[in-house]
């Protein structure tokens, strides 16, 4: 079986989308699934994340799960979702502030500016490195939803101290863009 190239380019961009998806959906899901395990209702924890699988290739929820187990992965996936809307925000700000800085800054062209002093080298810089930001926080956004997916799945040892370390670091790197804005 043999596939064009534009085949597999339009089911790289559907994985994409539906990656994208599903990070979108962690948040609420994760929420959902906290008040599920408060409530004691893991059979719909179990049902939540077999319908938010069907966005994911190969995601399934094999049973039930106790409550405190369905209350942590609810508590990681609000996390991870926390996390991958920062980095769709990110994304956003990338594609809108990078290729457009000129339209968006309206302010003096400062030495410390990136491409500076002048107006045009400055536009030049944030346009072109907007570039492999934005391509890297959609491979981010992937690996969040690989990970969630594995979580869910429970399937591997490594995966819970993978997502602790993802989310601290996530929560680091916000500090840093916090301050720095």
């Amino acid at each position: 079986m043999t596939q064009t190239i534009a085949e597999v380019r339009e089911h790289r961009v559907r994985r994409l989308a539906r990656s994208l998806v599903y990070v979108a959906l962690l948040l609420p899901a994760g929420l959902l699934t906290m008040a599920d395990a408060i409530l004691g209702e893991p059979v719909t924890a179990a049902r939540r994340w077999r319908r938010l699988g069907e966005y994911r290739v190969g995601v399934s929820v094999v049973s039930p799960k106790r409550s405190a187990r369905t209350f942590g992965d609810g508590l990681l996936s609000a996390v991870l979702g926390l996390a991958s809307l920062f980095v769709l925000l990110l994304t956003v700000l990338a594609v809108v502030r990078g290729p457009f800085w000129g339209l968006v800054e309206h302010g003096p062209v400062e030495p410390g500016t990136w491409g500076g002093p002048s107006r045009a080298g400055a536009w030049a810089t944030h346009g072109l490195l907007a570039l492999p930001c934005t391509v890297a926080f959609l491979f981010v956004l992937r690996g969040i939803a690989a990970l969630q997916t594995l979580l869910v799945q429970g399937t591997r040892r490594w995966v819970l101290p993978a997502t602790i370390v993802v989310a601290a670091g996530t929560f680091a790197f916000f500090w840093a863009w916090l301050q720095q804005v």
